[in-house]
C-alpha cells in the first residue's frame, strides 16, 4: 500500500490509497481534526489537497472497500496482536516512536462488518473500580471501528509523532468474516486484560494454570491457548518455558471427564469476579451457566472455537443435505438448467443440462437453514437465529480441507460400473438422470452380445458419407466416449469435418451430444484469438457440461489452453473479473466442426477426425426416409446401454485386442480396443491424415527449402543481412509472403525462424548461435532429403 514511498510524502500516499479506493479526509497538519468540519463525509479529495503538511484521514467502511480499522487502545493488547492466533498476517502502522512489535493499528476487509464502533472496554462503575490498580492507560482495551468515522493514515504526524507503516511481505489488505474478526478480537481483549493482572512476584504458576482453564472453558484451542499463555509469560519478563503445558493438560482432563476449573475460578483467583460478565461477553460465552439446555440437533454459534462451529455445519450438511459437492478447493452443486443460454440468436448450451453451479455463502446458509437448526445465547436463553453467511464463507475458503465428497465431474448416463443416479463415489461423478431411465445392462456381457449392440449403436449413422471405415469409427467412438468420457482420464478431440456445407457435420455433432446428455453439445464459436477461446472453454468447464462442440472453426485450429485441456486431467484457469487461477476438471468430449479443417503445432497430435465428404456440390440437398437425430434422441435409453454392453464386453473378456499407443490417452484405448476387437476400424487410424494437414509442418517445409535453395547448407546469415543484402532479396521476398502480412519485417521473420529451430526435420536443422558481436546468426546443417529436395508446394498462380 504505502511500503514504497518516501516515509514523508503526504501527497504520494494519498493518491496511493486512493488509487486502492479509499475515501479520504483531508486533516489539519499535526492533528486528526479535518480541515472542514461538515462535509467531510461525502468528499473526494485528491493527492494534491494533501499538500502543506495536511494529515490523511481515511474513512473507514463501505466507502474504503468495508475497511475495518483495529485500533489497540492499551499496550498489552499492541503486544500481543502480533499472535499468529490473532493478527499477525494483518498490515500494521504506528507511530513511530512506538516498538513495531507492538504496532497501535492493523487493519483487515471485512465485508459483512455492520457500519459501526465496537469498544472491549470497561464502562460500569464495579468494572472500573476492579481495573482500577491494573495501570491501565483507559478502560478501553481495543475497538473495531468498521463505520461512522474516519482513521488517520501513515505518513501523518499526531502531536510530533510520525505515524509510519511496519513492513510486510504483501501489500493486499487480507479479508476477513466478521463473526471471526469480532471472536478474534475478543479473545485478544480478554488476553490483554489478563496480561495486565499477571502477578508481579509469586502465584504465577497458579495464574497461569487458571488462565488455562478459563481459556478452556471458552472454547480456545489446546494448542494456541498455549501461545496465549506463554505470550503473556514472556511479556511480563518470565521465562515462558516454566509455564508451558498447563492448557494441553486442562483439556486432556476435561476429555477424560474430570472437572476442570473455568472462568469464574479465574477471575476469583486474581480477585476480578466484577468483570464476568464483560468479560464473557467478550469471548462470546454464556452469561451464566444454568441457562436454557441447548436443543441437542441445534448448532450453537456465537462461539470462540470457530472451527469446531465449521465442522458441526460440515458434518450437518453432509448427513442430512447431500447436495454439496467439492470440487478442487471450490464448494459447488448440481443444478439443472431450466432455460436455453444463448449468444445472440444462437443457442450455445441447451435447457435440460445438469449443470455445476457454486454453493455459494448465500446458498449454504439456505441450504443450511432448511437442513438444520442454529441457536445462540442471549442471557439464559437459547434463542434460534438462521444461520450467519459468514459463517458459510468460512466454510467454502477452507473447502480443500473439508469432508464434502469430491466431484470429478457431471454424467447424464450411468457408467460402467454403477447404473443408479446420484453421488458414485467410485468414479467420483454424480450420475444424473431419473431412476429407472435407462434399461439394466448386463455388467458381463459377451462378444456376441457386444456385436448385436454396435450394429445397432451404428444403425442411426448409415446415411452419412464416411470416407473410408476409420472415419466411421471415429463417429463410433464420440457416441461411445460421450457416455463413459467421465471414466477416462483424457480423450482426444473428435473432429468432424467435409469439403462442404450441408453435409451432416453438425448432425453428427448432435447426435454424440445426444448421446452424453440427451440435449446437443453446448457450443463455443472458435476466434483466432487465443485468450478469447480459453475464456469461452473456461465458461464450460465450470459448468461441468460433458461434451462441448467447437462449432465452425474456419481457421487453423490450435491453442495451449486446448491442448492441455485434451491431454491433462485438471486445467489451471483464469476466471473473469477474479484474479486468481482456479484448477478444473477436464473431464468432458471435445468435437470441433468445420470444413477442411487444418490443425496446427501439438494439436495435430491430439485429434482423430471424421471426414464425411457427399461427393457432390450441394449436399444439403439429399433426401432421406429417416431423421437420425430424431431416431437417436428417440432411441437413446437402449442406445447408452448399448455403448456400455460394448466396452463391458471388451473389459470382460480381457481386452484382447491390442491397439498402438497413442500419446496421452491410455484410456481412450477402451473404446479404441473394443472397436477393433469387433471388426472395426482403429479411429486412431485417422491421425496421421490430421498430421499430414499440420500447417506447422507446411510451414516448415517451405522455409528449410527457400533456406536450402537461396542460401545452402552450413552457410550463415543474420536477420540484418536478409533485409539489407541485394544477394538475398530473393529469400527476403519469399520469406515475407509467409508472414502475417505479407511484407516484410525483421522481427515477425525472427519469430518465424525461431518456431522451427533445433527441430530436424528431412535430414536437415536450423540452428543458430550468437557470433562474436553478440549478433545471431544462422544456418542449415544436415543433408537434406529427396523428399525435401522434391517439395514445391502448389504451382504459383499465373495471373
Amino acid at each position: 500500500m504505502a511500503d514504497a514511498l518516501p516515509s514523508t510524502d503526504t501527497v504520494g500516499a494519498a493518491m496511493n490509497y486512493i488509487g486502492t479506493g479509499m475515501r479520504l479526509v483531508v486533516l489539519r497538519p499535526d492533528s486528526k481534526k479535518p480541515v472542514s468540519e461538515k462535509g467531510w463525509q461525502n468528499a473526494e479529495p485528491k493527492g494534491r489537497d494533501f499538500e502543506d503538511g495536511k494529515n490523511i484521514g481515511v474513512q473507514l467502511g463501505a466507502k474504503s472497500g468495508h475497511l475495518v480499522d483495529i485500533d489497540f487502545d492499551c499496550a498489552e493488547a499492541r503486544a500481543l496482536s502480533g499472535l499468529g492466533c490473532f493478527f499477525a498476517d494483518l498490515p500494521a502502522f504506528r507511530r513511530a516512536s512506538l516498538s513495531a512489535d507492538a504496532p497501535g493499528h492493523r487493519i483487515v476487509v471485512c465485508a459483512d462488518a455492520p457500519d459501526a464502533v465496537m469498544q472491549f472496554a470497561f464502562t460500569k462503575n464495579p468494572e472500573q473500580e476492579a481495573i482500577a490498580d491494573l495501570g491501565l492507560t483507559k478502560s478501553v482495551i481495543l475497538e473495531l471501528r468498521a463505520g461512522k468515522g474516519y482513521t488517520v493514515f501513515p505518513p501523518s504526524v499526531i502531536e510530533g509523532d510520525r505515524l509510519v507503516w511496519n513492513p510486510r511481505v504483501s501489500a493486499d489488505v487480507p479479508t476477513m468474516a466478521w463473526e471471526e474478526l469480532r471472536l478474534k478480537a475478543g479473545i485478544l481483549a480478554f488476553a490483554a486484560f489478563a496480561a495486565a493482572c499477571y502477578p508481579p512476584e509469586g502465584g504465577r504458576d497458579n495464574f497461569c494454570l487458571s488462565l488455562a482453564g478459563a481459556l478452556i472453558h471458552a472454547g480456545v484451542a489446546a494448542e494456541t491457548a498455549e501461545d496465549i499463555i506463554a505470550a503473556i509469560v514472556a511479556l511480563k519478563g518470565d521465562n515462558p518455558r516454566d509455564r508451558r503445558g498447563k492448557a494441553i493438560a486442562t483439556a486432556e482432563k476435561r476429555d477424560a471427564g474430570e472437572p476442570v476449573t473455568g472462568l469464574p475460578a479465574f477471575l476469583e483467583n486474581i480477585g476480578m469476579r466484577a468483570c464476568e460478565k464483560r468479560l464473557r461477553d467478550w469471548l462470546g460465552m454464556a452469561a451464566a451457566e444454568a441457562g436454557e439446555p441447548l436443543p441437542p440437533d441445534a448448532i450453537l454459534i456465537g462461539r470462540p472455537d470457530t472451527h469446531a462451529v465449521l465442522a458441526e455445519i460440515e458434518e450437518m450438511l453432509i448427513a442430512k443435505s447431500g447436495r454439496v459437492y467439492r470440487r478442487g478447493s471450490d464448494l459447488v452443486r448440481v443444478s439443472t438448467l431450466e432455460e436455453p443460454v444463448r449468444d445472440g440468436d444462437e443457442i450455445v448450451r441447451h435447457a435440460g443440462l445438469v449443470e455445476l453451479r457454486s454453493a455459494s455463502p448465500a446458498w449454504l446458509a439456505i441450504e443450511a437453514s432448511r437442513v438444520g437448526n442454529f441457536a445462540q445465547r442471549s442471557g439464559n436463553k437459547i434463542v434460534p437465529v438462521a444461520p450467519p453467511a459468514g459463517l458459510m464463507a468460512m466454510l467454502g475458503a477452507v473447502a480443500d480441507e473439508s469432508r464434502f465428497p469430491p466431484l470429478r465431474g457431471l454424467s447424464m448416463t450411468p457408467t460402467l460400473r454403477c447404473e443408479q443416479p446420484g453421488y458414485d463415489p467410485e468414479s467420483r461423478l454424480f450420475l444424473a438422470f431419473p431412476p429407472g431411465m435407462f434399461p439394466p445392462g448386463n455388467m458381463t456381457p459377451t462378444q456376441a452380445e457386444a456385436e448385436a449392440a454396435l450394429v445397432r449403436l451404428a444403425h442411426p449413422l448409415r446415411g452419412f458419407p464416411f470416407v473410408a471405415d476409420a472415419d466411421r469409427s471415429v463417429a463410433l467412438s464420440g457416441m461411445i466416449a460421450a457416455v463413459i468420457r467421465g471414466e477416462m482420464r483424457t480423450c482426444p478431440l473428435h473432429l468432424i469435418d467435409a469439403p462442404a456445407r450441408g453435409t451432416g457435420k453438425t448432425k453428427l455433432a448432435e447426435i454424440i451430444g445426444i448421446m452424453g446428455t440427451g440435449v446437443p453439445p453446448s457450443g463455443v464459436t472458435h476466434s483466432d484469438d487465443g485468450d478469447e477461446n480459453e475464456k469461452r472453454l473456461v465458461a464450460i468447464l465450470r459448468t461441468g457440461d460433458p461434451v462441448i462442440l467447437i462449432d465452425n472453426v474456419s481457421s487453423d485450429l490450435e491453442g495451449d489452453f486446448l491442448c492441455a485441456m485434451l491431454t491433462s486431467e485438471t486445467v489451471q484457469a483464469r476466471i473473469l473479473g477474479q484474479s486468481e487461477r482456479v484448477r478444473l476438471s477436464t473431464r468432458v468430449l471435445t468435437l470441433a466442426t468445420g470444413n477442411n479443417i487444418r490443425m496446427r503445432g501439438d494439436m495435430a497430435r491430439r485429434a482423430v477426425r471424421c471426414r464425411l465428404d457427399a461427393h457432390m456440390a450441394n449436399p444439403d440437398e439429399r433426401s432421406f426416409d429417416f431423421d437420425a437425430v430424431a431416431d437417436v434422441r428417440e432411441a437413446r435409453p437402449a442406445l447408452v446401454t448399448d455403448a456400455l454392453t460394448v466396452v463391458r464386453a471388451f473389459v470382460a473378456a480381457g481386452k484382447p485386442a491390442t491397439v498402438p499407443p497413442f500419446g496421452s490417452f491410455e484410456d481412450w484405448d477402451l473404446v479404441r480396443g473394443a472397436l477393433v476387437w469387433l471388426g472395426h476400424a482403429d479411429p486412431a487410424e485417422t491421425r496421421a491424415a490430421v498430421k499430414e494437414d499440420d500447417a506447422d509442418v507446411e510451414e516448415k517445409v517451405e522455409l528449410l527449402r527457400l533456406l536450402h535453395e537461396h542460401v545452402g547448407i552450413g552457410a550463415r546469415f543474420t536477420m540484418a543481412e536478409l533485409g539489407s543484402a541485394s544477394r538475398r532479396e530473393a529469400l527476403r521476398t519469399a520469406l515475407a509472403r509467409m508472414l502475417d502480412r505479407g511484407v516484410w519485417d525483421s522481427r515477425r521473420a525472427g519469430r518465424l525462424l525461431r518456431r522451427h529451430k533445433d527441430v530436424p526435420f528431412l535430414g536437415v536443422t536450423l540452428r543458430a548461435r550468437p557470433n562474436t558481436a553478440n549478433v545471431q546468426e544462422w544456418w542449415l546443417a544436415g543433408e537434406p532429403e529427396e523428399a525435401l529436395l522434391d517439395y514445391r508446394g502448389e504451382p504459383a498462380c499465373p495471373f
